[in-house]
Protein backbone atom coordinates (compact mmCIF):
# COMPACT_ATOMS: atom_id res chain seq x y z
CA UNK A 1 0.00 0.00 0.00
CA UNK A 2 1.55 3.31 -1.14
CA UNK A 3 0.61 6.49 0.72
CA UNK A 4 -1.02 9.13 -1.54
CA UNK A 5 0.81 12.49 -1.43
CA UNK A 6 -2.15 14.52 -0.12
CA UNK A 7 -3.07 12.12 2.69
CA UNK A 8 -2.56 13.57 6.18
CA UNK A 9 -3.94 10.76 8.38
CA UNK A 10 -4.43 7.31 6.82
CA UNK A 11 -7.09 4.78 7.77
CA UNK A 12 -5.03 3.01 10.46
CA UNK A 13 -3.55 6.20 11.94
CA UNK A 14 -5.04 8.10 14.88
CA UNK A 15 -4.85 11.92 14.69
CA UNK A 16 -4.03 13.98 17.81
CA UNK A 17 -7.09 14.41 20.08
CA UNK A 18 -7.89 17.98 19.02
CA UNK A 19 -7.57 17.12 15.32
CA UNK A 20 -9.68 13.98 15.83
CA UNK A 21 -12.47 15.90 17.55
CA UNK A 22 -12.58 18.68 14.95
CA UNK A 23 -12.44 16.16 12.08
CA UNK A 24 -15.34 14.26 13.64
CA UNK A 25 -17.32 17.49 14.10
CA UNK A 26 -16.76 18.27 10.43
CA UNK A 27 -18.12 14.87 9.41
CA UNK A 28 -21.05 15.30 11.82
CA UNK A 29 -21.86 18.67 10.24
CA UNK A 30 -21.84 17.18 6.73
CA UNK A 31 -23.76 14.04 7.77
CA UNK A 32 -26.36 16.22 9.46
CA UNK A 33 -27.30 17.53 6.03
CA UNK A 34 -28.74 14.09 5.32
CA UNK A 35 -31.29 14.53 8.13
CA UNK A 36 -33.34 16.47 5.61
CA UNK A 37 -34.57 13.12 4.21
CA UNK A 38 -36.12 11.70 7.43
CA UNK A 39 -37.47 15.19 8.18
CA UNK A 40 -39.16 15.24 4.76
CA UNK A 41 -40.66 11.82 5.51
CA UNK A 42 -41.82 12.95 8.98
CA UNK A 43 -43.46 16.08 7.58
CA UNK A 44 -45.21 14.06 4.86
CA UNK A 45 -46.50 11.78 7.64
CA UNK A 46 -47.95 14.83 9.42
CA UNK A 47 -46.04 14.41 12.69
CA UNK A 48 -46.44 17.01 15.41
CA UNK A 49 -43.52 19.15 16.63
CA UNK A 50 -42.89 16.78 19.57
CA UNK A 51 -43.03 13.71 17.35
CA UNK A 52 -40.81 15.40 14.78
CA UNK A 53 -38.23 16.08 17.49
CA UNK A 54 -38.27 12.42 18.56
CA UNK A 55 -38.06 11.29 14.94
CA UNK A 56 -34.99 13.53 14.40
CA UNK A 57 -33.36 12.29 17.63
CA UNK A 58 -33.83 8.64 16.64
CA UNK A 59 -32.43 9.44 13.19
CA UNK A 60 -29.35 11.04 14.77
CA UNK A 61 -28.83 8.02 17.00
CA UNK A 62 -28.99 5.73 13.97
CA UNK A 63 -26.45 7.86 12.12
CA UNK A 64 -23.98 7.13 14.91
CA UNK A 65 -24.78 3.42 15.17
CA UNK A 66 -24.70 2.89 11.39
CA UNK A 67 -21.40 4.76 11.02
CA UNK A 68 -19.72 2.42 13.49
CA UNK A 69 -21.25 -0.66 11.79
CA UNK A 70 -20.04 0.53 8.39
CA UNK A 71 -16.54 1.58 9.39
CA UNK A 72 -15.45 -0.93 12.03
CA UNK A 73 -13.04 -3.70 11.13
CA UNK A 74 -14.57 -7.02 12.10
CA UNK A 75 -14.79 -10.53 10.72
CA UNK A 76 -18.54 -10.28 10.23
CA UNK A 77 -19.35 -6.63 9.52
CA UNK A 78 -17.65 -3.34 8.68
CA UNK A 79 -15.58 -2.13 5.75
CA UNK A 80 -12.55 -1.13 7.85
CA UNK A 81 -12.46 2.30 6.15
CA UNK A 82 -13.80 5.74 7.01
CA UNK A 83 -17.09 5.47 5.17
CA UNK A 84 -19.70 7.21 7.38
CA UNK A 85 -23.42 6.64 7.13
CA UNK A 86 -26.11 9.03 5.97
CA UNK A 87 -29.72 9.17 4.89
CA UNK A 88 -29.86 9.32 1.10
CA UNK A 89 -32.33 9.81 -1.68
CA UNK A 90 -32.06 6.06 -2.40
CA UNK A 91 -34.71 5.27 0.22
CA UNK A 92 -36.76 8.46 0.05
CA UNK A 93 -38.82 7.88 -3.12
CA UNK A 94 -39.95 4.30 -2.35
CA UNK A 95 -40.48 5.24 1.32
CA UNK A 96 -42.80 8.12 0.40
CA UNK A 97 -44.76 5.75 -1.84
CA UNK A 98 -44.99 3.18 0.98
CA UNK A 99 -46.09 5.98 3.34
CA UNK A 100 -49.01 6.80 1.04
CA UNK A 101 -50.10 3.16 0.87
CA UNK A 102 -49.55 1.95 4.42
CA UNK A 103 -48.22 4.70 6.69
CA UNK A 104 -44.96 4.71 8.61
CA UNK A 105 -45.44 1.08 9.68
CA UNK A 106 -45.14 -0.05 6.05
CA UNK A 107 -42.10 2.18 5.53
CA UNK A 108 -40.30 0.56 8.47
CA UNK A 109 -41.29 -2.97 7.47
CA UNK A 110 -40.07 -2.59 3.89
CA UNK A 111 -36.86 -0.92 5.12
CA UNK A 112 -36.20 -4.05 7.18
CA UNK A 113 -36.79 -6.14 4.04
CA UNK A 114 -34.24 -4.12 2.04
CA UNK A 115 -31.69 -4.43 4.87
CA UNK A 116 -32.16 -8.21 5.11
CA UNK A 117 -31.68 -8.50 1.35
CA UNK A 118 -28.36 -6.64 1.59
CA UNK A 119 -27.23 -8.92 4.42
CA UNK A 120 -28.11 -11.91 2.19
CA UNK A 121 -26.24 -10.43 -0.81
CA UNK A 122 -23.07 -9.68 1.21
CA UNK A 123 -21.52 -13.19 1.24
CA UNK A 124 -22.40 -13.61 -2.47
CA UNK A 125 -20.89 -10.30 -3.54
CA UNK A 126 -17.70 -11.82 -4.99
CA UNK A 127 -19.72 -14.22 -7.15
CA UNK A 128 -21.86 -11.33 -8.39
CA UNK A 129 -18.85 -9.27 -9.51
CA UNK A 130 -19.59 -9.93 -13.20
CA UNK A 131 -23.05 -8.39 -12.75
CA UNK A 132 -21.77 -5.42 -10.75
CA UNK A 133 -18.44 -4.44 -12.38
CA UNK A 134 -16.39 -1.41 -11.23
CA UNK A 135 -17.43 0.74 -14.19
CA UNK A 136 -21.08 0.40 -13.11
CA UNK A 137 -20.13 1.26 -9.53
CA UNK A 138 -18.29 4.30 -10.92
CA UNK A 139 -21.44 5.23 -12.85
CA UNK A 140 -23.48 5.06 -9.64
CA UNK A 141 -20.98 7.28 -7.80
CA UNK A 142 -21.04 9.82 -10.65
CA UNK A 143 -24.86 9.84 -10.64
CA UNK A 144 -24.80 10.36 -6.86
CA UNK A 145 -22.40 13.27 -7.35
CA UNK A 146 -24.71 14.78 -9.96
CA UNK A 147 -27.76 14.29 -7.71
CA UNK A 148 -25.96 15.87 -4.76
CA UNK A 149 -25.06 18.87 -6.94
CA UNK A 150 -28.67 19.21 -8.15
CA UNK A 151 -30.09 19.02 -4.62
CA UNK A 152 -27.38 21.41 -3.41
CA UNK A 153 -28.31 23.93 -6.10
CA UNK A 154 -31.99 23.69 -5.18
CA UNK A 155 -31.31 24.30 -1.51
CA UNK A 156 -28.66 26.93 -2.14
CA UNK A 157 -30.91 28.98 -4.41
CA UNK A 158 -34.26 28.10 -2.76
CA UNK A 159 -35.61 26.68 -6.01
CA UNK A 160 -38.75 24.97 -4.68
CA UNK A 161 -41.76 24.40 -6.90
CA UNK A 162 -42.54 27.55 -8.90
CA UNK A 163 -40.55 29.81 -6.58
CA UNK A 164 -37.84 31.90 -8.15
CA UNK A 165 -34.29 32.30 -6.90
CA UNK A 166 -34.06 34.15 -3.59
CA UNK A 167 -31.16 36.64 -3.85
CA UNK A 168 -30.32 36.46 -0.12
CA UNK A 169 -29.98 32.67 -0.38
CA UNK A 170 -27.64 33.12 -3.34
CA UNK A 171 -25.48 35.48 -1.27
CA UNK A 172 -25.30 33.10 1.71
CA UNK A 173 -24.58 30.06 -0.47
CA UNK A 174 -21.98 32.01 -2.45
CA UNK A 175 -20.11 33.16 0.68
CA UNK A 176 -20.20 29.64 2.15
CA UNK A 177 -19.02 27.96 -1.05
CA UNK A 178 -16.31 30.57 -1.68
CA UNK A 179 -14.97 30.08 1.86
CA UNK A 180 -14.69 26.31 1.36
CA UNK A 181 -12.98 26.67 -2.02
CA UNK A 182 -10.46 29.27 -0.86
CA UNK A 183 -9.53 27.28 2.24
CA UNK A 184 -9.22 24.03 0.30
CA UNK A 185 -7.05 25.40 -2.52
CA UNK A 186 -4.94 28.18 -1.05
CA UNK A 187 -4.38 27.15 2.56
CA UNK A 188 -2.69 24.29 4.41
CA UNK A 189 -2.96 22.59 7.78
CA UNK A 190 -6.09 22.99 9.89
CA UNK A 191 -7.71 25.51 7.55
CA UNK A 192 -7.62 23.03 4.66
CA UNK A 193 -8.50 20.02 6.81
CA UNK A 194 -11.62 21.69 8.19
CA UNK A 195 -12.60 23.81 5.18
CA UNK A 196 -16.14 22.34 5.06
CA UNK A 197 -16.81 22.89 8.77
CA UNK A 198 -15.37 26.42 8.69
CA UNK A 199 -17.34 27.28 5.57
CA UNK A 200 -20.58 26.01 7.12
CA UNK A 201 -19.82 28.01 10.29
CA UNK A 202 -19.34 31.16 8.21
CA UNK A 203 -22.60 30.49 6.35
CA UNK A 204 -24.44 29.83 9.61
CA UNK A 205 -23.21 33.17 11.02
CA UNK A 206 -24.16 35.08 7.86
CA UNK A 207 -27.62 33.46 7.95
CA UNK A 208 -28.11 34.62 11.55
CA UNK A 209 -27.04 38.17 10.69
CA UNK A 210 -29.40 38.53 7.70
CA UNK A 211 -32.34 36.91 9.51
CA UNK A 212 -32.58 33.63 7.58
CA UNK A 213 -31.80 31.48 10.63
CA UNK A 214 -34.87 30.81 12.79
CA UNK A 215 -34.41 28.27 15.59
CA UNK A 216 -37.71 29.05 17.31
CA UNK A 217 -39.78 27.55 14.48
CA UNK A 218 -38.70 24.03 15.45
CA UNK A 219 -39.17 24.40 19.23
CA UNK A 220 -42.16 22.42 20.59
CA UNK A 221 -44.92 24.37 22.33
CA UNK A 222 -44.02 22.92 25.73
CA UNK A 223 -40.42 24.07 25.52
CA UNK A 224 -37.22 22.01 25.56
CA UNK A 225 -35.58 19.85 28.18
CA UNK A 226 -31.81 20.06 28.48
CA UNK A 227 -31.45 16.27 28.22
CA UNK A 228 -34.17 13.94 27.03
CA UNK A 229 -34.21 10.31 25.99
CA UNK A 230 -35.76 9.93 22.54
CA UNK A 231 -39.12 8.15 22.56
CA UNK A 232 -39.33 5.20 20.18
CA UNK A 233 -43.02 5.77 19.64
CA UNK A 234 -42.98 4.97 15.92
CA UNK A 235 -42.17 1.27 16.25
CA UNK A 236 -44.89 -0.26 14.13
CA UNK A 237 -43.97 -2.75 11.43
CA UNK A 238 -45.99 -3.90 8.47
CA UNK A 239 -45.02 -5.83 5.32
CA UNK A 240 -46.64 -5.82 1.90
CA UNK A 241 -45.42 -8.00 -0.99
CA UNK A 242 -46.76 -5.51 -3.54
CA UNK A 243 -44.20 -2.98 -2.22
CA UNK A 244 -41.29 -5.42 -2.39
CA UNK A 245 -40.14 -4.66 -5.96
CA UNK A 246 -39.11 -1.01 -5.39
CA UNK A 247 -37.30 -1.95 -2.19
CA UNK A 248 -35.42 -4.73 -4.03
CA UNK A 249 -34.24 -2.00 -6.41
CA UNK A 250 -33.37 0.13 -3.38
CA UNK A 251 -31.27 -2.72 -1.94
CA UNK A 252 -29.45 -3.21 -5.26
CA UNK A 253 -28.90 0.52 -5.79
CA UNK A 254 -27.67 0.81 -2.21
CA UNK A 255 -25.29 -2.10 -2.78
CA UNK A 256 -23.74 -0.46 -5.84
CA UNK A 257 -23.66 2.86 -4.01
CA UNK A 258 -21.80 1.31 -1.09
CA UNK A 259 -19.41 -0.59 -3.39
CA UNK A 260 -18.49 2.65 -5.08
CA UNK A 261 -18.03 4.50 -1.79
CA UNK A 262 -15.92 1.80 -0.14
CA UNK A 263 -13.85 1.39 -3.32
CA UNK A 264 -13.26 5.14 -3.34
CA UNK A 265 -12.24 5.00 0.34
CA UNK A 266 -9.80 2.22 -0.51
CA UNK A 267 -8.38 4.16 -3.46
CA UNK A 268 -7.78 7.42 -1.56
CA UNK A 269 -5.81 5.44 1.04
CA UNK A 270 -3.60 3.63 -1.47
CA UNK A 271 -1.79 5.28 -4.36
CA UNK A 272 -1.18 1.81 -5.87
CA UNK A 273 -4.84 0.77 -5.66
CA UNK A 274 -5.78 -1.42 -8.62
CA UNK A 275 -8.94 -3.30 -7.67
CA UNK A 276 -11.61 -3.35 -4.91
CA UNK A 277 -10.91 -5.49 -1.87
CA UNK A 278 -14.00 -7.73 -1.73
CA UNK A 279 -13.47 -8.66 1.92
CA UNK A 280 -13.86 -4.99 2.75
CA UNK A 281 -16.85 -4.62 0.40
CA UNK A 282 -18.56 -7.68 1.87
CA UNK A 283 -18.08 -6.46 5.44
CA UNK A 284 -19.27 -2.98 4.53
CA UNK A 285 -22.43 -4.32 2.86
CA UNK A 286 -23.19 -6.60 5.82
CA UNK A 287 -22.79 -3.64 8.19
CA UNK A 288 -24.99 -1.49 5.96
CA UNK A 289 -27.70 -4.15 5.82
CA UNK A 290 -27.67 -4.60 9.61
CA UNK A 291 -27.90 -0.81 10.02
CA UNK A 292 -30.92 -0.66 7.68
CA UNK A 293 -32.64 -3.44 9.65
CA UNK A 294 -32.01 -1.56 12.91
CA UNK A 295 -33.41 1.64 11.36
CA UNK A 296 -36.65 -0.16 10.54
CA UNK A 297 -36.85 -1.74 13.98
CA UNK A 298 -36.47 1.53 15.92
CA UNK A 299 -38.57 3.62 13.53
CA UNK A 300 -36.32 5.51 11.11
CA UNK A 301 -35.72 5.94 7.40
CA UNK A 302 -33.34 3.51 5.69
CA UNK A 303 -29.66 4.38 5.69
CA UNK A 304 -26.61 3.93 3.47
CA UNK A 305 -23.01 5.06 3.20
CA UNK A 306 -22.87 8.82 2.67
CA UNK A 307 -20.94 9.86 -0.41
CA UNK A 308 -20.48 13.48 0.69
CA UNK A 309 -18.36 12.25 3.63
CA UNK A 310 -16.03 10.49 1.19
CA UNK A 311 -15.75 13.82 -0.60
CA UNK A 312 -14.84 15.51 2.69
CA UNK A 313 -12.17 12.86 3.37
CA UNK A 314 -10.71 13.38 -0.10
CA UNK A 315 -10.73 17.16 0.24
CA UNK A 316 -9.21 17.25 3.73
CA UNK A 317 -6.82 14.29 3.61
CA UNK A 318 -8.16 12.74 6.85
CA UNK A 319 -9.31 9.14 6.37
CA UNK A 320 -8.61 7.75 9.85
CA UNK A 321 -11.04 5.07 10.99
CA UNK A 322 -10.84 6.55 14.49
CA UNK A 323 -12.90 9.47 13.21
CA UNK A 324 -15.82 7.07 12.66
CA UNK A 325 -15.88 6.02 16.31
CA UNK A 326 -15.75 9.65 17.43
CA UNK A 327 -18.64 10.43 15.04
CA UNK A 328 -20.68 7.55 16.47
CA UNK A 329 -20.17 8.78 20.04
CA UNK A 330 -21.02 12.38 19.09
CA UNK A 331 -24.30 11.44 17.41
CA UNK A 332 -25.27 9.21 20.35
CA UNK A 333 -24.77 12.18 22.68
CA UNK A 334 -26.50 14.65 20.35
CA UNK A 335 -29.53 12.37 20.21
CA UNK A 336 -29.99 13.00 23.96
CA UNK A 337 -29.94 16.79 23.61
CA UNK A 338 -33.14 18.17 22.02
CA UNK A 339 -31.60 21.58 21.39
CA UNK A 340 -28.81 19.92 19.38
CA UNK A 341 -31.39 18.12 17.26
CA UNK A 342 -33.07 21.46 16.55
CA UNK A 343 -29.79 23.20 15.67
CA UNK A 344 -28.80 20.39 13.33
CA UNK A 345 -32.25 20.10 11.79
CA UNK A 346 -32.44 23.86 11.18
CA UNK A 347 -29.12 24.42 9.43
CA UNK A 348 -30.09 27.07 6.87
CA UNK A 349 -30.92 25.71 3.44
CA UNK A 350 -28.30 27.81 1.55
CA UNK A 351 -25.56 26.52 3.91
CA UNK A 352 -26.67 22.92 3.34
CA UNK A 353 -26.79 23.57 -0.41
CA UNK A 354 -23.29 25.06 -0.56
CA UNK A 355 -21.79 22.13 1.42
CA UNK A 356 -23.52 19.60 -0.84
CA UNK A 357 -22.45 21.42 -4.00
CA UNK A 358 -18.82 21.58 -2.79
CA UNK A 359 -18.56 17.88 -1.89
CA UNK A 360 -20.38 16.89 -5.11
CA UNK A 361 -17.31 17.97 -7.12
CA UNK A 362 -15.11 15.39 -5.37
CA UNK A 363 -17.79 12.70 -5.51
CA UNK A 364 -18.45 13.18 -9.23
CA UNK A 365 -14.77 13.11 -10.24
CA UNK A 366 -14.15 10.00 -8.09
CA UNK A 367 -16.85 8.20 -10.07
CA UNK A 368 -15.38 9.37 -13.37
CA UNK A 369 -11.93 8.13 -12.35
CA UNK A 370 -13.37 4.68 -11.64
CA UNK A 371 -15.03 4.64 -15.07
CA UNK A 372 -12.08 5.96 -17.12
CA UNK A 373 -9.64 3.53 -15.50
CA UNK A 374 -11.34 0.90 -17.67
CA UNK A 375 -11.11 0.37 -21.42
CA UNK A 376 -14.56 0.95 -22.91
CA UNK A 377 -15.85 -0.25 -26.25
CA UNK A 378 -19.11 0.82 -27.88
CA UNK A 379 -21.11 -1.57 -25.68
CA UNK A 380 -19.81 -0.14 -22.42
CA UNK A 381 -20.04 3.39 -23.78
CA UNK A 382 -23.71 2.83 -24.57
CA UNK A 383 -24.36 1.33 -21.12
CA UNK A 384 -22.72 4.22 -19.25
CA UNK A 385 -23.91 6.99 -21.57
CA UNK A 386 -27.56 5.92 -21.70
CA UNK A 387 -27.69 5.18 -17.97
CA UNK A 388 -26.20 8.55 -17.11
CA UNK A 389 -28.66 10.23 -19.48
CA UNK A 390 -31.58 8.35 -17.92
CA UNK A 391 -30.49 9.46 -14.45
CA UNK A 392 -30.26 13.09 -15.57
CA UNK A 393 -33.68 12.78 -17.22
CA UNK A 394 -35.20 11.59 -13.94
CA UNK A 395 -33.93 14.75 -12.25
CA UNK A 396 -34.86 17.19 -15.04
CA UNK A 397 -38.35 15.75 -15.71
CA UNK A 398 -39.18 14.80 -12.13
CA UNK A 399 -42.61 16.43 -12.35
CA UNK A 400 -43.46 14.57 -15.56
CA UNK A 401 -42.50 11.17 -14.13
CA UNK A 402 -44.64 11.89 -11.05
CA UNK A 403 -47.68 11.24 -13.30
CA UNK A 404 -46.44 7.76 -14.31
CA UNK A 405 -48.22 4.64 -13.00
CA UNK A 406 -47.61 4.07 -9.29
CA UNK A 407 -45.65 0.84 -9.77
CA UNK A 408 -43.13 2.69 -12.01
CA UNK A 409 -42.69 5.79 -9.85
CA UNK A 410 -40.09 4.25 -7.50
CA UNK A 411 -37.83 3.72 -10.52
CA UNK A 412 -38.67 6.74 -12.68
CA UNK A 413 -38.91 9.24 -9.82
CA UNK A 414 -35.36 8.89 -8.49
CA UNK A 415 -32.20 9.63 -10.51
CA UNK A 416 -30.04 7.12 -8.66
CA UNK A 417 -32.56 4.27 -8.89
CA UNK A 418 -33.23 5.10 -12.55
CA UNK A 419 -29.53 5.24 -13.46
CA UNK A 420 -28.70 2.09 -11.47
CA UNK A 421 -31.57 0.10 -12.96
CA UNK A 422 -30.63 1.11 -16.51
CA UNK A 423 -26.94 0.42 -15.88
CA UNK A 424 -27.45 -3.08 -14.48
CA UNK A 425 -30.02 -4.13 -17.10
CA UNK A 426 -28.09 -2.71 -20.06
CA UNK A 427 -24.89 -4.30 -18.78
CA UNK A 428 -26.60 -7.70 -18.70
CA UNK A 429 -28.06 -7.28 -22.20
CA UNK A 430 -24.90 -5.98 -23.87
CA UNK A 431 -22.83 -8.81 -22.41
CA UNK A 432 -24.58 -11.13 -24.88
CA UNK A 433 -22.01 -12.16 -27.49
CA UNK A 434 -18.95 -11.33 -25.37
CA UNK A 435 -16.74 -14.37 -24.81
CA UNK A 436 -14.31 -14.55 -21.92
CA UNK A 437 -12.01 -16.62 -24.13
CA UNK A 438 -10.69 -15.30 -27.46
CA UNK A 439 -7.84 -16.30 -29.75
CA UNK A 440 -5.98 -15.20 -32.85
CA UNK A 441 -3.64 -17.10 -35.18
CA UNK A 442 -0.64 -15.52 -36.86
CA UNK A 443 0.59 -17.47 -39.90
CA UNK A 444 4.31 -17.83 -40.75
CA UNK A 445 5.58 -14.75 -42.50
CA UNK A 446 2.63 -12.70 -41.21
CA UNK A 447 3.49 -12.44 -37.52
CA UNK A 448 2.49 -8.81 -37.01
CA UNK A 449 2.94 -6.86 -33.80
CA UNK A 450 0.17 -4.52 -34.93
CA UNK A 451 -2.28 -7.44 -35.20
CA UNK A 452 -1.48 -8.48 -31.62
CA UNK A 453 -1.89 -4.92 -30.32
CA UNK A 454 -5.22 -4.54 -32.12
CA UNK A 455 -6.47 -7.92 -30.86
CA UNK A 456 -5.66 -7.21 -27.21
CA UNK A 457 -6.99 -3.64 -27.39
CA UNK A 458 -10.32 -4.81 -28.84
CA UNK A 459 -10.70 -7.63 -26.33
CA UNK A 460 -9.70 -5.36 -23.44
CA UNK A 461 -12.43 -2.92 -24.44
CA UNK A 462 -15.02 -5.72 -24.73
CA UNK A 463 -14.10 -6.90 -21.25
CA UNK A 464 -13.76 -3.38 -19.77
CA UNK A 465 -10.29 -4.38 -18.56
CA UNK A 466 -7.95 -1.88 -16.93
CA UNK A 467 -5.81 0.04 -19.40
CA UNK A 468 -2.55 -0.48 -17.55
CA UNK A 469 -3.00 -4.28 -17.50
CA UNK A 470 -3.74 -4.46 -21.22
CA UNK A 471 -0.71 -2.26 -21.93
CA UNK A 472 1.53 -4.55 -19.84
CA UNK A 473 0.12 -7.65 -21.54
CA UNK A 474 0.63 -6.15 -24.99
CA UNK A 475 4.22 -5.30 -24.14
CA UNK A 476 4.85 -8.85 -22.86
CA UNK A 477 3.42 -10.57 -25.94
CA UNK A 478 5.28 -8.28 -28.35
CA UNK A 479 8.55 -8.95 -26.51
CA UNK A 480 7.83 -12.69 -26.63
CA UNK A 481 7.23 -12.51 -30.40
CA UNK A 482 10.58 -10.72 -30.78
CA UNK A 483 12.22 -13.57 -28.88
CA UNK A 484 10.52 -16.29 -30.97
CA UNK A 485 11.23 -14.59 -34.30
CA UNK A 486 9.56 -15.94 -37.46
CA UNK A 487 8.35 -19.17 -35.84
CA UNK A 488 7.77 -22.01 -38.32
CA UNK A 489 4.18 -23.16 -38.21
CA UNK A 490 2.96 -19.76 -37.01
CA UNK A 491 1.84 -18.61 -33.57
CA UNK A 492 -1.49 -18.94 -31.77
CA UNK A 493 -2.39 -16.39 -29.08
CA UNK A 494 -5.23 -17.23 -26.66
CA UNK A 495 -6.57 -14.70 -24.12
CA UNK A 496 -8.84 -15.53 -21.19
CA UNK A 497 -10.26 -12.88 -18.81
CA UNK A 498 -12.28 -12.56 -15.64
CA UNK A 499 -12.54 -9.60 -13.28
CA UNK A 500 -9.40 -10.66 -11.38
CA UNK A 501 -7.20 -12.43 -13.94
CA UNK A 502 -5.89 -12.01 -17.47
CA UNK A 503 -4.20 -15.13 -18.85
CA UNK A 504 -2.41 -15.25 -22.20
CA UNK A 505 -1.17 -18.46 -23.81
CA UNK A 506 1.19 -18.33 -26.78
CA UNK A 507 1.62 -21.64 -28.68
CA UNK A 508 4.31 -22.22 -31.31
CA UNK A 509 6.44 -24.92 -32.93
CA UNK A 510 9.71 -25.13 -31.06
CA UNK A 511 11.38 -25.85 -27.74
CA UNK A 512 10.15 -24.46 -24.38
CA UNK A 513 11.75 -21.20 -23.31
CA UNK A 514 13.58 -20.37 -20.09
CA UNK A 515 12.59 -17.35 -17.96
CA UNK A 516 15.25 -16.96 -15.27
CA UNK A 517 14.47 -15.00 -12.11
CA UNK A 518 18.11 -13.88 -11.87
CA UNK A 519 19.42 -11.44 -14.43
CA UNK A 520 22.25 -13.07 -16.46
CA UNK A 521 25.65 -11.48 -16.01
CA UNK A 522 27.20 -9.24 -18.64
CA UNK A 523 29.68 -12.00 -19.45
CA UNK A 524 26.91 -14.55 -20.01
CA UNK A 525 25.06 -12.11 -22.26
CA UNK A 526 28.10 -11.32 -24.43
CA UNK A 527 29.50 -14.82 -24.77
CA UNK A 528 26.67 -16.41 -26.74
CA UNK A 529 23.30 -15.94 -28.40
CA UNK A 530 21.80 -18.03 -25.60
CA UNK A 531 22.85 -15.30 -23.14
CA UNK A 532 20.80 -12.76 -25.05
CA UNK A 533 17.80 -15.12 -24.95
CA UNK A 534 18.25 -15.52 -21.20
CA UNK A 535 18.25 -11.73 -20.79
CA UNK A 536 15.07 -11.45 -22.88
CA UNK A 537 13.50 -14.23 -20.81
CA UNK A 538 14.44 -12.44 -17.58
CA UNK A 539 12.84 -9.20 -18.77
CA UNK A 540 9.67 -11.10 -19.69
CA UNK A 541 9.68 -12.70 -16.24
CA UNK A 542 9.69 -9.24 -14.70
CA UNK A 543 6.98 -7.84 -16.98
CA UNK A 544 4.31 -10.44 -16.05
CA UNK A 545 2.97 -11.36 -12.62
CA UNK A 546 3.64 -15.01 -13.46
CA UNK A 547 5.18 -16.68 -16.50
CA UNK A 548 5.88 -20.30 -17.38
CA UNK A 549 6.71 -22.48 -20.38
CA UNK A 550 5.94 -26.12 -21.12
CA UNK A 551 6.28 -28.61 -23.93
CA UNK A 552 3.23 -29.76 -25.88
CA UNK A 553 2.74 -32.80 -28.08
CA UNK A 554 3.48 -30.46 -30.99
CA UNK A 555 5.67 -27.54 -30.02
CA UNK A 556 5.50 -25.52 -26.80
CA UNK A 557 3.36 -23.03 -24.89
CA UNK A 558 4.18 -19.89 -22.89
CA UNK A 559 1.68 -18.82 -20.23
CA UNK A 560 1.67 -15.17 -19.12
CA UNK A 561 -0.53 -14.28 -16.15
CA UNK A 562 -1.52 -10.75 -15.07
CA UNK A 563 -3.40 -9.96 -11.87
CA UNK A 564 -6.33 -7.68 -12.66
Amino acid sequence: MARPPGLLYAVDETPPPITLIIAALQQVAVMSNSLIYPIILAREAGLSANDLLDFASVAMLMLGVATILLCMRSRYAGSGYLCPAGFTQIYLGPSLLALQRGGLALVFGMTISAGLLQVAIAPLLRRMRMLLPPEIAGLVISVVGLSIAVVGARYGLSIIGDQGIRPIYLVIAGITLATMIVLNIWTKGFARMFCVLIGMGVGYAVSAVVGVLDLSAAVPTGGLDFVRLPHFRFIQIRFDLTELAPFIIVALAGTLHLMGNVSTAQRINDDDWIRPDFRSLTGGLAGNGIAAVLCGLVGSLGINSYTSCIGVSTATGITSRSVAYAVGIMFALLALVPSAAIVVATIPAPVVGAAMFFTAAFVFTSGLQMITARMLDSRKTIVIGLSFGAAAMADVYHGVFATAPLFLQPVLGDALVMGTTCGVLLNLVTRIGIHQLASIRLDPGHISHEAVEKFLAEQGAHWAARRDIINRATFGVVQLLELLGDAPGGIELEARFDEFNLDLRVRYIGAPLTFPERRPSAREILESVEGERLLAGHLLHRSADRISSRALSEGAEVHLHYDH
